[in-house]
């Protein structure tokens, strides 16, 4: 089983890079305990994934893929979600031997972007960008969290 270490933040919005090539996803969640969560990319592939927390910023997590489910079933898939699935495009950005991935929300979370960084331990030194706000990390803040923002979405903070 696989285990990933992130750390989100938000960032500065005017210092971003120009952001292109992203992906579109729709992400909803099947269970709370365990997260079982499906996100389908840019309207074609779903990718199922069940994920356990371990600690801050730890989890265990088991992906599947499936490429050729028709659009019926990717619309019986959203309907199955516990609460309305959010709408986010990802842009990965490379900065010193690092990817962030920019979350840029829609819908009902719209004005909300956060960037996350998966790190290949808790120590790893972080050399982070300009659009960063390293004292914005909002990776134990639960109401950042993507299921949290399917419960209550940005725009009703």
């Amino acid at each position: 089983m696989a285990q990933e270490i992130e750390r989100r933040f938000l960032v500065h919005k005017d210092r971003l890079p120009r952001l292109s090539q992203g992906e579109r996803l729709v992400q909803g969640y099947l269970s709370d305990l365990p997260h079982v969560r499906f996100r389908i990319i840019n309207g074609k592939t779903a990718i199922l994934c069940l994920k356990k927390e371990l600690a801050l910023g730890h989890r265990s997590e088991i992906e599947f893929r499936r490429e050729d489910l028709s659009l019926a079933e990717l619309r019986d898939l959203c309907a199955m979600a516990l609460h309305p699935p959010l709408a986010k495009t990802r842009y990965r950005v490379p900065h010193e031997n690092l990817l962030w991935e920019i979350d840029v929300y829609e819908e009902e979370n719209e004005g909300l972007i956060t960037a996350e960084v998966e790190v290949p331990s808790p120590d790893c030194p972080i050399a982070f960008p300009d659009w960063i706000d390293p004292r914005a990390e909002i990776t134990d803040e639960s109401r950042y969290a993507n299921i949290n923002l399917t419960r209550k979405p940005f725009k009703q903070w």
